[in-house]
């Protein structure tokens, strides 16, 4: 388990305290379901932990919660802005994007062709960025033939070997 950003306070809403939140994460409804725990860190950095006690999805990258003990807009100010967190495990043969940045690419001939510096999101899929100009779609078997996490590599398809020749 990690402790992964899920999204951000942007505002509140309501006058129950419910705050909006603006979601980072690819299962919101999972990770802000009713009576799972949050953490928001408080004024010191220091990550405290909060249940939520109601959920109103407005669509799918905003979220309105609500905290238990927390019911008055009053009581809800100081979060305004600070990130919400989670701990989390990545489901079994997928992987958290910011796991993956650092790790050494290779070929699939065993060939190294550097390392991933950011992951980038376009339309049809995410793409790993090596240095500045290498961009690989993170498509399981059509690109990427494995992820290893204990040696940080990730191994291409010939597929994908050939697209980092691009």
């Amino acid at each position: 388990m990690a402790i992964k950003k899920i999204g951000k306070i942007v505002n509140y809403f309501g006058l129950k305290g419910m705050l909006k939140i603006s979601v980072t994460s690819s299962t919101p409804l999972n990770r802000f379901a009713v009576g799972k725990t949050v953490l928001i860190p408080d004024d010191s950095g220091e990550n405290q932990s909060y249940k939520i006690s109601s959920l109103q999805p407005k669509d799918s990258r905003i979220l309105h919660i609500g905290l238990e003990g927390y019911d008055t807009i009053d009581s809800i100010q100081s979060f305004l802005g600070k990130d919400i967190y989670a701990n989390v495990r990545a489901p079994k043969g997928t992987f958290f994007f910011d796991d993956l940045v650092g790790m050494k690419v290779l070929t699939d001939k065993g060939e190294e062709i550097g390392v991933v510096d950011h992951m980038e999101k376009m339309p049809k899929a995410e793409y790993l960025v090596i240095g500045d100009k290498i961009y690989i779609p993170f498509l399981m078997d059509n690109f990427i033939a494995s992820v290893d996490k204990k040696k940080k590599t990730i191994t291409l398809t010939a597929l994908g070997s050939e697209a980092a020749k691009q």
